[in-house]
């Protein structure tokens, strides 16, 4: 069951859900929740750069090739020292390039404590959307017990660069009640995370 702007606003009051700073009024709508982009994004370096870094700490003749072995459990933890700050601009917003992507977080913590049989889905905003803007590709599970910031894997697929500021609205976060509480613990590797970056 989806939860209404009511509901949400009940179980804030009550903080059988958990979301900091607290959500202004205009971040409702009927039956979700406006999240805003954090201060931070992240890109990740380019192959060619990185191949660079590993060929020259390689014996002459040897060639080796970047690849992320995605069966590797710690992939993400390695892949973080592909990844470099996007540069903002004067004015203090991002511009992201056609096919830019980019790495970034909500400005809200969330803690969906699981006794409470709440889950949530990041999804888009449809006015974003519809310039071409994907702000959470194919992984908008939040799990009952989840609790921290959201990582938003964001991608310009429109014919437009974009402008993104800090503190405007980029997600909505959509709220389900579960039937049961759930019985084991949440598995991920990304609890509490803070960013997109360990601290």
């Amino acid at each position: 069951m989806i939860l209404s702007d009511r509901e949400i606003e009940d179980l804030l009051a009550k903080r059988a859900i958990v979301i900091e700073p607290p959500p202004l009024p205009r971040q409702y709508t009927t039956s979700a929740l406006d999240l805003t982009l954090g201060d931070e994004l992240y890109e990740f370096r380019t192959p060619q750069e990185i191949q660079q870094e590993i060929q020259a700490a390689q014996p002459r003749g040897v060639r080796l090739s970047v690849a992320i072995d995605m069966a590797d459990p710690y992939f993400a933890a390695i892949s973080q020292k592909y990844l470099r700050p996007v540069r903002k601009e004067p004015d203090g917003s991002f511009l992201i390039e056609r096919h830019q992507f980019v790495l970034g977080s909500t400005r809200e913590y969330i803690k969906l404590p699981k006794e409470q049989r709440i889950a949530a889905r990041v999804e888009s905003k449809s006015t974003l959307a519809r310039f071409g803007l994907v702000v959470h590709l194919t992984a908008p599970t939040v799990h009952a017990g989840f609790s921290g910031v959201l990582v938003l894997e964001i991608c310009n697929l429109g014919y437009y660069p974009l402008r993104l500021v800090p503190g405007q609205r980029i997600c909505q976060l959509i709220f389900e009640r579960l039937r049961r509480v759930p019985k084991g613990p949440v598995r991920t590797q990304y609890q509490h995370q803070q960013g997109v970056r360990p601290p």
